[in-house]
């Protein structure tokens, strides 16, 4: 979409020696019509199965060089197709260079309109997630298109180099164990791994049907994947898809569930697939704890947040109107799937709502990996693949010891609730709709390293370095102003961390360690909030 796909894909092809075929002008070619005349006369619907013929047909090709129209990436079969051939480049463009390429064309239909620019913006915005999955994007502003060919070579020679030497560690799993003697598993951490999931679970002896539980955003994303992968080996998924939002995060999602189990007749060995963030596994734990007394899930989490926290523990349930997760229980996965590549798709103030829980394990286990988050932030917020990996793999290491030591939350785990108090009671606050759960957990980090400072617990220099650490990721530190502290204390004293009304906080004594203090000041904690 006014990127220069056309004129640099030309260019690219006489470089290598390639043959160039521009996919839109083969569909006109074999429907007769423009592309504006296709989608005025017979719809874009009929315009993208056309368009699905000819690269499916082009993908077989060798040794070509095919230009997609800016659209065509949103369709999974597609990007299969394309994927299987060979390498996606994405040409990339800001607004107003795609307005000053395409302003005067007649044959942009989706761009036809009063506002293009605006109809520009909204375009990008829906099919960014897309974008991201390409192998290379290449910025073209102000760029010649001979200068986009050299950069698109130069990438190419890089991104082929690499994949021929790390094709073993491209495969490589990387395994924690988190030892609940019965209930033990593993979590496995690879990078472009979701396809493997199927043949991870044929040994577990579960039914042929699956239910995968995931939403439209998720699914859209690698839902196909998921489901081939499984059907691949043996299995025979369907998919139950949940609207996004932790607003849905109910009792009505599990029955809507759970009527669909039933419906399909799944039986106890069968299994359930989590896909997705925290919201989706949370609900598919507790709808398997539930469903014929318990039945296997397997959770495949695809934010950081859902990686490095909640997808590991446990711990499933549903919020109510009177407070988060109060409805819920304690139910082990049978196996956590990572795939630290769903991250590229990840927008970004989701990522650091991961990092916010990541931050947490620095703090109340690990120094050093503290400082090493303080080193690492540009790479890790740039997804340095090698970066990602260790704080996945660190974190998912550090909660593991944490649940085997104390499953159930009567002791020592508590400590994963660092930060979660305060940040319970503004979710609470907000009816869970103003701030997403890592950017809440972030306030009460910084709450609690305050409260711990004038408990004469914690240095003032660990309170800073705790909030410059938090701040440098983007995450917000300061209680949102107008926010009552006497209604922040009143819900957290219904929390189902409280014991019989006194709050209970987990503070830091030092950065690496804290420690659980029950029936916390409630004047203090005010003077905090404040």
């Amino acid at each position: 979409m006014g990127t220069g796909k056309s004129e640099v894909g030309k260019v690219l092809a006489r470089a290598l020696g390639c043959a160039f075929v521009d996919v839109d002008a083969a569909i006109e070619k074999r429907s007769g019509m423009s592309i504006s005349d296709i989608f005025e006369t017979q719809g874009e619907a009929v315009f993208r199965r056309i368009e699905s013929e000819v690269i499916g047909e082009l993908s077989r090709r060798k040794r070509s060089v095919i230009a997609t129209g800016g659209g065509a990436v949103v369709s999974a079969d597609n990007r299969v197709a394309l994927r299987s051939g060979g390498i996606i480049v994405c040409l990339t463009a800001s607004v107003r260079t795609i307005l000053h390429r395409v302003r005067g064309n007649a044959d942009r239909p989706l761009l036809k309109g009063e506002h293009p620019e605006q109809r520009i913006q909204e375009l990008l915005e829906a099919r960014r997630p897309f974008y991201a999955l390409a192998d290379i994007m290449v910025a073209t502003d102000g760029k010649r298109p001979e200068e986009i060919v050299d950069e698109i070579i130069e990438r190419v020679a890089l991104l082929s180099a690499e994949r021929k030497k790390g094709q073993r560690v491209m495969k490589t799993i990387q395994k924690v164990a988190v030892k609940l003697g019965s209930r033990s598993y593993t979590i496995s951490i690879g990078n472009g791994v979701l396809d493997r999931l199927g043949e991870q679970m044929v040994p577990f002896g579960f039914s042929r049907k699956i239910g995968v539980i995931s939403n439209p955003t998720v699914f859209k994303l690698y839902g196909e994947r998921v489901m081939q992968s499984l059907r691949s080996s043996g299995f025979e998924p369907f998919s139950i898809l949940i609207p996004d939002g932790e607003k849905y995060k109910n009792l009505k999602s599990v029955e809507t569930i759970l009527t669909r189990l039933l419906e399909e007749r799944l039986d106890r060995k069968a299994c359930l697939v989590a896909l997705g963030g925290g919201v989706i596994g949370d609900i598919a734990g507790f709808v398997a704890s539930l469903y014929m007394r318990g039945i296997s899930f397997v959770q495949v989490p695809t934010t950081l947040l859902s990686q490095v926290d909640s997808s590991v523990g446990g711990k499933t349930g549903v919020n109510h109107p009177l407070g988060k997760n109060m409805i819920g229980a304690f139910y082990q996965p049978r196996l956590v799937w990572i795939d630290t590549a769903t991250l590229r798709t990840l927008p970004q103030r989701e990522l650091l709502c991961g990092i916010a829980e990541v931050i947490k394990y620095g703090i109340i286990w690990d120094e050093a990996f503290f400082a090493f988050l303080e080193q690492q932030r540009l790479q890790l917020l740039g997804l340095d693949p090698a970066v990602l990996a260790e704080v996945v793999k660190i974190s998912c290491s550090i909660k593991a010891q944490v649940v085997a030591k104390d499953e159930r939350e009567g002791g020592l785990r508590a400590i994963l609730n660092f930060g979660h108090t305060v940040g319970h009671a503004i979710e609470t606050e907000t009816s869970y709709s103003r701030f997403l759960h890592g950017e809440a957990v972030a306030i009460g980090m910084a709450a609690a390293a305050r409260l711990a400072h004038r408990l004469k617990m914690l240095d003032k220099q660990s309170v800073m370095r705790i909030k410059t650490l938090i701040a440098d990721y983007e995450l917000p530190t300061d209680i949102p102003e107008g926010m009552d502290p006497e209604r922040l204390c009143a819900h957290m004293t219904i929390d189902k961390k409280a014991e019989a009304g006194r709050v209970t906080f987990v503070l830091p004594e030092r950065i690496g360690s804290v420690r659980i203090v029950k029936d916390v000041d409630i004047s203090k904690i005010k003077q905090v909030l404040s």
